[in-house]
């Protein structure tokens, strides 16, 4: 399998650098700029605080009786984020790092948060100081276009729905120990990379125990069209193996996991005020001794009404995500949706993987004031196979026969977002959740709620001009 991973990934990048014109390999540096490099030390970080309130669901149950924790949920999240960055050496820079993630008055022990795949508590609430964004960036090594970044980061590309930190998360979804090459030429990048992800255990400091997935890949990012550089075509192929970590076949056996995706986005803003987007991928390999084959794709079309009041952005939405119609067969086809985000995508109140999913959304974005907006949401959720589970909680909802229907819910979404200063920000939200026939037989016919209200600072300032921060 790995032979056959590795032959896939030479063919991709094979690919691609063929079509890049033999003067780009060797273009003069210096056109990428990083924002992280400063001329001398700084001082960065952030602090964020975030009140929840969850009514008839949390992020592993729904209904009025809750497989953990209680019906009803209120609790405080509080993230400290601090460190220096700076230049060790001409072209070689540097970021040292730590974060700090707590929650206080929720209903759900941790413990409920161990992940019997990696051995260990893997928690989205809890973080004690961690090593954050630490690591070495060498720019236009050996004299060519091309960066490498290795220590602990984040990686992200596109719209984030591929890879994405998902920082909405206390903790943050997605974290890296990694090694990232970035080749950058005019309006193109290709970022070469392997790496490993960070479980977030608070009682042990992440250095000393087992990663999450090992992965090896590539992205790609071309505006190929120089007379409209806004269309992007973004390639992508990357692995995910299980580094040692067991996970259960459809046989109830364990095993490793052996994964590898490909596919590509494109996109285009802006075409006569349309906006328009496309994903499509693959998943294939072996998981636990089950052959996999499983896809996702997403689709999006929106329209900018730039010269009416508030400026109405207007779009529709719909994410596909494949499952399994046959749960003892040994073919896995449910999609894992691979390294991307989730908070923003399947809904704000976190009920939906992108797993076994038809999402068709409605959306409106306004603008009242150029330092605020509205975004509403609307959401139907439905089971692409109906005798696959809803993965809130996949052992809990779950109708193998497909008698439950594929009809989970519908939820509305509204999130208002205040750009208060440059460093500071506040938002606030609301969503609710109305259940259909599969959510109703699987649990309960109650609707649920959910409310926030977030302040977030972030800064940067060179040490030599630190003053007291302005609150």
């Amino acid at each position: 399998m790995h032979n056959d991973v590795r032959l896939l990934g030479s063919i991709a990048l094979a690919s691609i650098l063929l079509i890049i014109p033999s003067s780009v390999l060797w273009a003069r540096p210096g056109v990428f700029k990083p924002k992280d490099d400063p001329a001398g030390p700084a001082l960065w970080g952030g602090l964020r605080f975030r009140h929840e309130f969850q009514d008839n669901f949390n992020l592993k149950s729904y209904g009025d009786s809750p497989v953990v924790g209680d019906e009803e949920d209120n609790f405080l999240l509080g993230r400290l984020r601090l460190g220096i960055k700076g230049r060790l050496y001409k072209n070689v820079f540097f970021s040292a790092g730590i974060q700090h993630a707590e929650v206080w008055g929720m209903e759900i022990n941790e413990s409920q948060f161990f992940k019997k795949s990696f051995d260990r508590e893997h928690n989205p609430y809890e973080d004690d100081w961690e090593p954050f964004n630490t690591y070495l960036r060498v720019k236009d090594l050996f004299s060519l276009p091309l960066d490498l970044k290795v220590g602990r980061q984040l990686i992200y590309f596109g719209d984030k729905r591929i890879f994405g930190p998902g920082q909405w998360g206390n903790t943050g979804r997605w974290w890296w120990d990694a090694a990232r090459a970035h080749f950058h030429f005019d309006d193109h990048f290709i970022d070469l990379f392997y790496g490993n992800t960070v479980i977030h255990d608070p009682d042990v400091i992440s250095t000393s125990h087992n990663h999450g997935f090992e992965s090896t890949g590539l992205y790609a990012h071309f505006q190929p069209f120089p007379e409209n550089k806004n269309i992007v075509i973004e390639p992508f192929f990357m692995t995910k193996d299980s580094d040692g970590n067991e996970f259960t076949g459809e046989n109830g056996q364990t095993d490793d996991l052996e994964a590898w995706y490909a596919g590509f986005r494109i996109a285009e803003q802006d075409h006569k005020k349309f906006d328009w987007d496309l994903t499509y991928i693959l998943e294939r390999g072996d998981h636990a001794g089950d052959d996999l084959a499983a896809s996702g794709y997403h689709l999006q079309l929106a329209y900018n009404f730039n010269d009416f009041f508030l400026k109405p952005r207007l779009g529709a939405d719909y994410s596909y995500s494949s499952g399994d119609e046959d749960p003892d067969d040994g073919d896995r086809e449910t999609f894992d949706g691979a390294f991307g985000a989730r908070d923003k995508m399947y809904g704000r109140m976190n009920l939906f993987h992108w797993k076994n999913l038809k999402d068709a959304q409605l959306h409106l974005t306004l603008h009242p004031h150029k330092d605020w907006r509205i975004v509403t949401r609307w959401h139907h959720f439905r089971l692409a196979e109906r005798e696959d589970a809803w993965y809130l909680n996949p052992k809990a909802y779950r109708d193998p026969t497909g008698a439950s229907g594929d009809e989970v819910g519908r939820e509305l979404d509204i999130i208002g977002r205040w750009q208060v200063s440059s460093q500071h920000q506040i938002q606030c939200g609301f969503g609710y959740f109305w259940p259909d026939e599969f959510a109703e037989k699987q649990d309960a016919d109650k609707d649920a709620a959910w409310a926030f209200v977030q302040w977030q600072w972030k800064f940067s300032q060179p040490l030599d001009k630190l003053s007291v921060p302005d609150f």
